[in-house]
């Protein structure tokens, strides 16, 4: 099973994509909750950690670092990998976080996936996968799209999880820059 680091939303942006989760769990889009997963955002995902070291790890991250504003202004999908999910506008923090990360944290994983190298990843929060069949993607994408946009929110705690279905291991509150240390 792989781990991956995420960053959650903050309690009322994150009810938002639970609304969205719900509408396509209604359409017939397995819900993400079920999963057990949060609203988020992953920066980063191995095929193996040190969970004892990656978790030491996610703690100082976020001793070190204030929270994230965010704001989600379109639906989109990866057609190849079959998931639908809310695009944030294009922020330079966001990325820098993601960069760091790989950086600090990249030495405790291996067999990191590909698509998550600060050079291609694509920052995203999932609203519905696994949907092989093109007609089920363009489906799901237009029950997500009838959720009112942009969701504005704030990235606020680190979580390493491993899934699927999601465990959570390890969270840490993001610090607000004057408290850090």
């Amino acid at each position: 099973m792989p781990f991956a680091l995420e960053l959650a939303l903050d309690p009322e942006s994150a009810a938002a994509v639970r609304t969205a989760w719900r509408a396509l769990a209604v359409a017939g889009f397995p819900l993400m909750a079920d999963l057990g997963a949060n609203p988020h955002v992953s920066l980063a995902i191995w095929e193996e950690i040190d969970v004892t070291a990656m978790s030491a790890a996610v703690a100082e991250l976020g001793r070190e670092t204030a929270p994230l504003p965010i704001a989600f202004d379109r639906v989109a999908v990866f057609p190849t990998t079959g998931v639908v999910f809310l695009a944030p506008v294009p922020d330079a923090a966001l990325r820098d976080m993601q960069a760091r990360c790989q950086r600090r944290l990249g030495a405790h994983g291996r067999q990191p996936w590909p698509h998550y190298a600060p050079d291609t990843w694509v920052p995203h929060c999932t609203l519905a996968q696994d949907l092989d069949d093109p007609g089920a993607l363009a489906r799901a994408r237009s029950v997500a799209e009838r959720m009112p946009l942009p969701v504005i929110g704030r990235l606020e705690r680190a979580e390493l999880v491993r899934f699927r279905p999601v465990q959570l291991l390890s969270a840490a509150p993001l610090a607000p820059r004057a408290n850090a240390s």
